[in-house]
């Protein structure tokens, strides 16, 4: 991992160098013990790397291309990429190489599926497309309609990019999986990506601009709880927390995270987020 990863920060565009200050390489904190075998690659791929098969532009640092520190009105912060190089982006809840809806029938997690239950329901005003996961045929026909108002699954995260949202994971790169946590990624990816999620969040908070965090999982939860960030909103910052999306039916059902955090925003004196 730290031949992997020597250097990383070169990787951030200018603007967000100048916004976070030097973090550099800790790689103390990654367990010494762990091993990868030759053959297990480590993805998303530095910036400028390619690996096999992975989705055009993906990198590991990817969420930050595309919208400057100053630009951030709402902070996604998932757990860590999607488990399999070909759907991996360097963005959270962005599914790489799909070339319709339908497709994330193919993904074993119910993540994205769930989050977009949640978009859809924003996006149309209908709540009940978010009451269950028994309702995802009927967001994913939504989806895949022509006639619709949704965009291609390559083409939406960029919609919320230009709206302002800063797609993260607690984890930017990833090797093993396992759904109960693989030490690889709680005493290594996840370890060694911590001071830069923490840079983030207390970069965003000093600004003294609205801002609102949106945190999906326990690594998510751990990051704001170590930087100080408690749910509810206070002066310029708001925070709501929710299980991983994976985790489908802790999510869908309660009050839609996604409503509220344009609910913040509106109490802030910003606008809502087209999601």
């Amino acid at each position: 991992m730290a031949k992997t990863f020597a250097g990383w920060e070169g990787d951030l565009p200018p603007v967000w160098r100048d916004a976070l200050g030097a973090i550099g390489d800790d790689f103390d904190r990654i367990d010494a013990d762990l091993e990868l075998e030759p053959w297990e690659p480590i993805f998303p791929v530095r910036r400028g790397k390619v690996f096999p098969g992975q989705p055009r532009g993906a990198h590991a640092l990817a969420a930050f291309d595309g919208i400057a520190p100053d630009g951030v009105r709402c902070l996604v912060l998932g757990q860590d990429p999607y488990p399999e190089p070909g759907f991996a982006t360097g963005r959270a809840f962005e599914a790489g190489n799909l070339a319709a809806w339908g497709e994330l029938d193919k993904m074993f997690s119910k993540s994205i599926r769930a989050y977009m239950q949640l978009i859809a329901a924003v996006r149309l005003g209908d709540g009940d497309l978010a009451r269950d996961f028994n309702r995802w045929p009927d967001v994913r026909h939504l989806l895949c309609d022509p006639a619709g108002s949704f965009e291609a699954p390559g083409l939406i995260a960029d919609r919320w990019v230009e709206e302002g949202v800063l797609l993260l994971n607690a984890s930017l790169t990833l090797s093993r999986f396992r759904v109960d946590i693989d030490p690889h990624q709680s005493r290594g990816h996840l370890a060694f990506w911590r001071p830069l999620m923490l840079r983030v969040v207390e970069t965003l908070v000093a600004r003294g601009r609205p801002v609102v965090f949106l945190g999906f999982g326990a690594a998510a939860a751990d990051i704001f709880l170590e930087a100080g960030v408690v749910e509810g909103r206070a002066g310029h910052v708001a925070y709501v927390q929710r299980e991983h999306p994976a985790f489908a039916d802790k999510v869908l059902g309660r009050e839609n995270p996604f409503l509220l955090c344009n609910s913040h925003l509106e109490a802030m004196g910003d606008r809502p987020i087209a999601w």
